[in-house]
């Protein structure tokens, strides 16, 4: 029986033995991807109305884990990026919205909030604070807008950047289980057991490394099993309904080679590598459109009313995010991405709100001359985004903040 006992003592002490020896582990080795996704949980902070905000004054030097970006991430006392404070009775201008607007991919100084800082129109000077915080939603931006307007005064301006992640999502993300964020809010709004239990998880995983490690582990591999289901579909519809088809491009078909070929000059706009952009001739007629989901629509109409009780002017602003839309633009043409902002504007105009579209300003991207790592180039489409990321590099950030003073003016 003793000898049971032992046993069984040892097995008990073993498992959490294992557990620590894991976590020293991997806070002592800091492996490179992980040290990207540390650095990224320990700037938010769980927020009970909103579920999540920035960390107050907290400062990070975060690098991603592919090199694709780095910057130095800091936050003031509300928790708002960058270390300027709210200047008392100054005319304030507020970015709102998700990881483009928080500016994912550079430094504090070179987000394009930051940047439209000391913007000037009829004699006012304004304050521009940076209210973004990424995964955001419609109905996320509105809760963050109501709490900060409680805590920032005289606010004049707020820009409210419409995101395609809002409320689309292409038919083979969704099938990996990847949701529009508006649908995510609308899942959880009112589910107390879900958000107690993410409240448990986000605070445990910030405090462990082995506990974020796996928290990744399973999320990768939710989306892999989706991908493989995907993928497994596709090429089963594929097989029965075009058989010949199938075997030819899976078997016999070789596979096209891209040859390097230098070519010095400058082409604009420049194609799309790995791309396989289409782009129409003519737009798509907004009316033949789905109209925008109920969460989507009661954010805007909450975004709106609260303008008009607090009396300051509310500006929704469509900045491209997809290069696919920009390409096509610069090629006089239209690609169906740009759909979404179509669905905003007749909203959003049906309620007496003017957008401010960006997307005419991209036909001053290409040929721009910027310096490089030391050498100065002509900007193609490509420079402006980071690879595979979305987010706005340096020379994007800096066009985006120019584009939208240039707009604001012109704004009737």
């Amino acid at each position: 029986m003793i000898q049971n006992w032992k046993r069984w003592g040892a097995i008990v002490l073993f498992f959490p033995f294992v557990l620590l020896s894991l976590e020293l582990i991997l806070r002592l080795s800091n492996p490179p991807a992980l040290r990207y996704y540390r650095d990224v949980k320990l700037l938010h902070a769980y927020h009970p109305e909103y579920g999540v905000a920035l960390e107050p004054n907290e400062s990070r030097f975060v690098r991603h884990y592919a090199d694709l970006w780095q910057g130095q991430f800091t936050t003031n006392s509300l928790g708002l990026r960058g270390l300027e404070e709210p200047i008392p009775r100054k005319p304030k201008l507020l970015c709102l919205g998700d990881s483009l607007v928080m500016g994912f991919g550079v430094s504090d100084e070179d987000t394009f909030c930051s940047l439209l800082g000391g913007f000037e129109e009829k004699g006012i000077v304004y304050q521009s604070l940076n209210l973004g915080v990424d995964a955001y939603g419609s109905l996320g931006s509105y809760k963050r807008l109501k709490d900060m307007s409680t805590k920032i005064d005289n606010i004049q301006t707020v820009l409210f950047f419409i995101s395609p992640n809002d409320f689309t999502m292409p038919e083979e993300l969704r099938a990996q289980g990847i949701l529009p964020d508006d649908e995510n809010d609308a899942l959880h709004e009112n589910d107390p057991v879900w958000k107690k239990n993410f409240h448990i998880q986000f605070e445990l995983t910030r405090i462990s490394y082995l506990l974020q490690a796996l928290k990744l582990a399973y999320e990768q591999t939710k989306v892999k099993i989706a991908q493989t289901k995907y993928l497994v579909s596709t090429d089963t519809e594929q097989l029965t309904t075009s058989p010949l088809v199938y075997l030819r491009e899976t078997f016999f078909l070789p596979v096209k080679q891209q040859k390097c070929e230098e070519n010095t000059e400058f082409i604009c706009p420049t194609p799309l590598q790995n791309l396989n952009v289409v782009c129409s001739d003519t737009p798509i007629d907004p009316s033949s459109l789905d109209p925008l989901p109920e969460t989507t629509t009661r954010a805007y109409d909450l975004m709106i009313g609260l303008s008009k009780e607090k009396g300051y002017r509310f500006v929704p602003v469509i900045l491209p995010m997809q290069i696919e839309e920009v390409y096509c633009r610069q090629m006089g043409k239209f690609n169906a991405l740009g759909t979404y902002s179509m669905r905003a504007k007749r909203y959003l105009e049906s309620k007496g709100v003017k957008t401010l579209d960006i997307l005419p300003y991209t036909d001053k991207m290409c040929g721009r001359e910027f310096t490089f790592r030391g050498e100065t180039k002509k900007a193609g489409i490509q420079d402006y985004y980071i690879p595979g990321d979305g987010h706005l590099t340096k020379l994007g950030n800096l066009w985006a903040a120019e584009s939208i003073s240039h707009a604001l003016k012109e704004i009737k």
